[in-house]
């Protein structure tokens, strides 16, 4: 089992979304990772957490302009780390993760880009309005995630694109050990590779 492309999961702080998305063998999960976050996850939960799963990366959700990166990551296992402002990109990459950048508009698409020296994992785009031509035309040249304006319905187009992939959004858990995975589900399940259906 596999997907057709790839999956990012943000703001991971139950089990119950991380054992069901690594089973559905996404490729990274993110973590809320600074005290201040809606979905701050400690080290101590990240580590519970983690010791359950296999075979996904995990990035450190960095969201606060003024946070000293090094410091927040210290005590995290990570394989890579998310900023969304252009002034901690270099900050990022002297730690030698992999590092994305949040974009909320296709300006900083490209700011991001460049600042990086075209040094970044990818960009993870995530606008209230997105002109499909120019992101074509983006996602030639530059490694773009969409986090936004996509179903189920239409993720299965975007998987033919050359969009790196897409990223969805985790949720708090209805009560320990409960989650309603609806619309997750929908779109990783429509994603998802049927091994016997393509040999």
């Amino acid at each position: 089992m596999a997907l057709r492309t790839f999956v990012k999961v943000s703001g991971i702080n139950n089990l119950s979304d991380a054992r069901y998305c690594a089973g559905m063998e996404v490729n990274q999960l993110g973590f809320e990772i600074e005290e201040n976050a809606s979905n701050y996850t400690d080290i101590q939960k990240y580590k519970e957490i983690t010791e359950w799963l296999s075979g996904v990366e995990y990035v450190g959700e960095i969201s606060s302009a003024h946070s000293v990166i090094k410091a927040v990551i210290e005590g995290y296992q990570l394989d890579a780390i998310q900023v969304e402002h252009i002034d901690q990109i270099n900050e990022a990459l002297e730690t030698g993760l992999a590092v994305s950048f949040l974009a909320h508009d296709m300006d900083s698409v490209k700011a991001a880009w460049e600042t990086s020296g075209k040094k970044l994992a990818y960009i993870l785009l995530d606008a209230s309005e997105i002109d499909q031509a120019m992101l074509n035309t983006l996602s030639k040249d530059i490694p773009v995630v969409l986090a936004s304006g996509f179903t189920a319905e239409t993720v299965t187009e975007l998987a033919k694109s050359d969009l790196k992939g897409i990223a969805i959004q985790g949720g708090n858990e209805i009560r320990p050990g409960y989650k309603d995975f609806d619309e997750m589900a929908d779109i990783l399940e429509t994603l998802e590779i049927d091994d016997l259906a393509d040999e």
